[in-house]
């Protein structure tokens, strides 16, 4: 990567007004700068202290893990100042040693009272403008789980949930994300819904939709890596097995060229969204919950279940599932299961998701 853009240009980025002074057409709206500076810019360097500050009392004087960054890996830093006053900061970082191309996130901050502007996203689009013209193809980054506005920008901003690297790897408070700046990474496509909905004659068809279209794919029914037993009884469907078990099947079918992944598998929990994220490495995650009438799904059990006990579990479980998701409301969109072909169903899941 072209590591020459350190201290490079002065102002990248002229007025940029806050969005609420941008949507009243606010004719004195504060002048927004961005420049980029070098790595031991004055400014730039209180701005890292007062980051490292505000993390340490955050985590309980828990200090940084990192507290000290080379500067010869340090690529380019940029400052955002508002008239003429310093107000955040954030840097990119060369990140080699963890793929080829790969850069990292490093120091974003914007000080409170700046706060809830946007700032910190113009940052990381100027940033991610640098990186692409450096030759990168991905950037990746680590927050804190008690930082929910910068999971919220950064998920925002296109970045989703990655296995956390490096010094990262076993910290409880950390949690990585990443963004391809090319078109490399993976899609996956999570057909749920309660039990009888169909989700697996679905996902099929959907996969030989793919098909037909010549669209590399990959398409698993997921209960079928997690037929263990004994389970236990903090975890009655093996999810974490689930996740493991998809983790390292997803590397295989990246290097062969199957980045479309169709999974047949519930999704109730919010949290799954973030966990099929890193088990697909920042994979681009869609859910799409099929619906289909009490008394349709009741039918279709009681003709796939010949095992009484089995059948009956089954017919109480898509009852309690249905209003589970119902409440939840994890997926992307709802589509009806119902009175219509399985080809119908699975080309309008294709289209809710936008492949």
């Amino acid at each position: 990567m072209d590591q020459s853009l350190e201290g490079g240009p002065g102002i990248v980025a002229g007025v940029v007004p806050p969005p609420a002074a941008a949507a009243a057409g606010d004719a004195a709206a504060p002048r927004v700068e961005l420049r980029q500076v070098g790595w031991d810019d004055a400014d730039a360097e209180v701005l890292r202290v007062e980051q490292q500050a505000e993390l340490a009392e955050m985590y309980d004087g828990e200090g940084d893990i990192e507290p000290e960054l080379p500067r010869d890996e340090m690529v380019a830093t940029v400052l955002v100042t508002v008239d003429g006053e310093v107000a955040g900061c954030g840097s990119l970082r060369d990140a080699a040693r963890y793929g080829e191309g790969y850069g990292e996130l490093k120091r974003m901050f914007v000080r409170p009272a700046f706060r809830r502007r946007g700032l910190s996203r113009l940052v990381v689009t100027e940033l991610e403008a640098i990186a692409r013209a450096a030759g990168y193809v991905r950037l990746i980054l680590e927050t804190g789980v008690r930082q929910q506005q910068a999971i919220g920008l950064y998920r925002s901003c296109g970045y989703r949930r990655i296995p956390s690297y490096g010094p990262y790897e076993f910290e409880e408070h950390s949690v990585c994300y990443g963004r391809w700046l090319r078109g490399v990474g993976m899609r996956v496509l999570v057909v749920s819904g309660t039990v009888g909905a169909g989700k697996t004659t679905i996902a099929a068809e959907v996969a030989a939709a793919l098909e037909s279209r010549d669209v590399p794919h990959a398409w698993i029914d997921v209960d079928t890596v997690c037929q263990v037993w004994p389970r236990t009884s903090e975890d009655p469907f093996a999810q974490q097995l689930v996740f493991e078990n998809l983790g390292a099947i997803a590397p295989n079918l990246a290097r062969h060229g199957y980045r479309h992944v169709v999974l047949a598998r519930v999704v109730e929990d919010v949290a799954d969204r973030e966990r099929y994220e890193v088990a697909f490495d920042g994979a681009e995650v869609s859910v799409v919950r099929l619906t289909a009438t009490e008394a349709t799904r009741l039918a279709r059990l009681e003709r796939r279940e010949q095992v009484d006990r089995w059948r009956a579990w089954h017919q109480a479980r898509t009852v309690e599932l249905d209003r589970v998701l119902s409440a939840a409301g994890i997926e992307d969109a709802v589509v009806e299961n119902e009175g219509r072909a399985p080809q119908e169903v699975a080309a309008q899941v294709l289209a809710e998701i936008g492949w």
